[in-house]
């Protein structure tokens, strides 16, 4: 274990890395009845053995790493930061086997999970106090490719008492594969 074992280190990036290649090669596999309880067998073992490390929400590694694409979350694409500010995000993201929809192109609703998260971060930036989505809509513009390197950006568009609103644009080259639109409204004291 590292010195940082608190919040895990490069051992958890490379960990959270694997699983990510993992997903993927499931996504794309056919394998026969024996590979399929071989891994079953083992991922139970590893089920056991991380049942041992349950921590509460505020103390889990999970999506709580900002210097990991997606945050260390293998459930969101590995979304890389390039630019980020007070009133917007720019960064790459490349969608692998595991978020295929069909024909070669990504799922959409793992297109509006990454907008969701993205455009999550824009809304809670330069201070602001903590908001939640109440509104996300999302239009597909062209396929979105797979194993391919695209562009998202952030945009913060205004604010108006607890509601903010913002933009997002997923690129592949000049090409607009889709674009979100969203409202967050600032949470309550007590809805924290």
């Amino acid at each position: 274990m590292s010195a940082d074992s608190g919040k895990g280190g490069p051992e958890y990036a490379r960990m959270i890395e694997a699983m990510r290649s993992f997903l993927d090669a499931v996504a794309g596999a056919k394998p026969d009845a024996g590979t399929i309880e071989r891994l079953t067998g083992d991922l139970r073992r590893w089920e056991a053995e991380l049942a041992q490390a349950q921590v509460p929400e505020r103390e889990q590694l999970f999506g709580r790493r900002p210097d990991l694409p997606g945050r260390g979350q293998t459930m969101l694409p590995a979304f890389v930061v390039a630019e980020s500010g007070d009133d917007g995000i720019r960064g790459s993201v490349t969608f692998g086997r595991y978020f295929l929809g069909g024909g070669g192109a990504a799922h959409g609703g793992a297109i509006t999970l990454l907008f969701d998260d993205v455009l999550g971060r824009v809304a809670n930036t330069g201070g602001r106090r903590p908001a939640r989505t109440a509104y996300l809509n999302v239009d597909y513009r062209a396929v979105t490719p797979l194993d391919t390197e695209l562009t998202l950006t952030g945009a913060f568009v205004k604010e108006e008492g607890r509601k903010r609103f913002v933009h997002g644009e997923l690129r592949h080259g000049e090409t607009l594969c889709a674009e979100a639109e969203a409202l967050f409204i600032e949470l309550l004291p007590h809805h924290r």
